[in-house]
């Protein structure tokens, strides 16, 4: 939010922080009269944002209303002559709307009309998401993808192009828990940084589709990661698996709130996503490695509550160090060793082996994968 009044900014914000105190504004709910006071006060005359209504003629408002109605309307109308300055604001190529000036402002301030005019595509993304909201995005592309109902990949490619995805070259694929935070506004964020991103909320979790490389994707899940909890899949390289990338970051999703964690960040990450496509290709391969590696100590943890699973995760975690294993799970280090030796004796496999850690890492991350992906819920 800013601080300082509106006044005392005009000689002080740049047209890059101007957009940004516009953003904030359009996100923080303020809507596009702050946007045009921002705006006034940088370019030294008065402005208006004018957005008509779909089908509107503006032939109830102002000579300016009518003006912009007919613009948006495909019509070449005389200007007023109260409009000194003017910029449309464009849309997937079609005029929504337009920023006006009326009067003689500072030798700059077609500049700053001009990022008004960007700034406001945000804050039509956040109306849009709004709605999308309120109607719980129930009947949209995502939904029907989430749902096991079968679409044919031809249908996926071509609904999706038409709001604007083109998933020819692959995709990868978000899963956002909102948390506290509004969901409007996260989508209205991931239209504004990812225009090209289609993202429904279904249910309690926003979902999205980037047709795009796995490191812009990364940097969304990362921004998004400072307001929600976010898990990205991996990439694929086509339409057609679009419906494997959303359970694949589903699944993730799981596995970031279970770890106390904002995103799937970490590089080790990979190696989940790796078993999830390897699940996808042979599902039966995955859970015969997972049981053959790690099923009696599974057993063992689901009879007992022994916490053998979450001992070997601190243990991994802390870099093989007892005490630090220890602190985290709130026991003695003589517990952790003897939990670690539990383990050897369940799975033939000493966990301060480094090929043997590594083997029972995998099983366990094998296990994750098979049980979530089927359907299963983690224990505790």
């Amino acid at each position: 939010m800013l601080d300082a009044p509106i006044d005392s900014l005009e000689s002080e914000l740049s047209p890059q922080n101007a957009h940004a105190a516009m953003v904030e504004a359009l996100l923080a709910g303020e809507g596009f009269k702050r946007v045009a006071a921002i705006t006034e006060a940088c370019a030294g005359a008065p402005v208006r944002i004018l957005l008509p209504r779909p089908g509107s003629d503006g032939s109830s408002g102002s000579s300016a209303e009518r003006y912009v109605a007919q613009l948006v309307a495909g019509a070449d109308p005389h200007r007023p002559e109260e409009v000194t300055e003017l910029v449309p604001i464009i849309s997937h190529g079609e005029v929504q709307g337009a920023v006006l000036m009326f009067g003689r402002g500072r030798e700059n301030a077609a500049e700053y009309l001009q990022v008004a005019a960007v700034a406001a595509l945000t804050g039509i993304a956040v109306l849009n998401a709004r709605e999308e909201a309120a109607g719980g995005g129930e009947r949209g592309l995502l939904a029907e993808l989430l749902s096991g109902r079968e679409v044919r990949p031809s249908e996926v490619a071509r609904r999706a192009r038409l709001r604007g995805c083109d998933l020819s070259d692959g995709l990868t694929a978000l899963c956002v828990d909102p948390g506290d935070a509004s969901p409007g506004l996260l989508i209205a964020t991931i239209a504004a940084e990812r225009p090209e991103a289609l993202a429904e909320l279904c249910g309690e979790r926003i979902y999205v589709l980037l047709p795009a490389q796995m490191e812009e994707a990364r940097r969304l899940s990362d921004l998004l990661g400072e307001r929600a909890t976010s898990a990205l899949s991996s990439r694929y390289r086509q339409a057609a698996d679009a419906r494997y990338a959303l359970d694949e970051a589903e699944m993730l999703l799981t596995l970031v709130k279970a770890g106390g964690r904002a995103t799937t960040d970490r590089p080790t990450w990979d190696s989940l996503r790796l078993l999830y496509r390897t699940f996808i290709a042979d599902p039966e391969e995955l859970a015969r490695f997972s049981e053959q590696t790690v099923g009696e100590l599974v057993s063992h943890d689901v009879r007992y509550g022994s916490e053998l699973q979450a001992t070997f995760w601190a243990y991994q975690e802390s870099n093989c160090n007892m005490n630090v294993a220890a602190k985290a799970t709130f026991t003695h280090r003589h517990t952790i060793a003897n939990r670690l030796a539990r383990i050897e004796e369940l799975t033939g496999l000493d966990p301060n082996r480094a090929y043997d850690r590594e083997l029972l890492s995998l099983g366990l991350k094998a296990h994750l994968v098979v049980t979530l992906a089927r359907g299963g819920k983690l224990p505790g």
